[in-house]
């Protein structure tokens, strides 16, 4: 029995350094939004949290979470960015003041994210700077394979 109960106040201090770690971190570099997946009715499946942008991913990281992964992860590449609409009557019962929502869409897959115009702002220049996805980054270890190809020592 005893044993059982140093394993479970473990546990919980395990669980108060990650929650407190990853607070503390995403924090620092992240910027706050609300988000949720579609369909959607009325105010239903709002989510606050936070977002980061990590090279060519958007990580969703969800306010009542302590996994130290990101909850929800947007790949640039396959994202869809569509105009920003105003918050509802209902919304801005519960939002701040000045929010903007934006719809995005990554494959099949359809959301909705509230940020201020700061964030909207840097989510689209973000979006928008992506390279085309035909785009192909040039391997010039093969490109000289293939250039000097057949020739042998002249």
């Amino acid at each position: 029995m005893e044993i059982v109960a140093w394993v479970l106040i473990v546990l919980a201090v395990l669980a108060v350094l990650l929650a407190i770690w990853r607070l503390l971190t995403l924090r620092s570099r992240g910027s706050t939004i609300l988000l949720r997946t579609l369909p959607a009715s009325g105010v239903h499946g709002w989510r606050h949290g936070m977002i980061r942008y990590n090279g060519d991913d958007l990580e969703y990281f969800k306010l009542r979470s302590i996994s130290p992964m990101a909850d929800q992860v947007f790949t640039r590449q396959r994202l869809e960015f569509h105009e920003p609409r105003k918050m509802t009557p209902e919304e801005e019962g519960f939002m701040s003041e000045g929010l903007a929502i934006a719809t995005l869409c990554d494959g099949g897959s359809h959301y909705e994210l509230a940020l201020d115009q700061h964030g909207l702002m840097a989510l689209t220049a973000w979006i928008e700077s992506a390279p085309h996805a035909r785009q192909e980054r040039i391997d010039h270890h093969r490109l000289r394979s293939r250039i000097t190809r057949g020739q042998s020592g002249k």
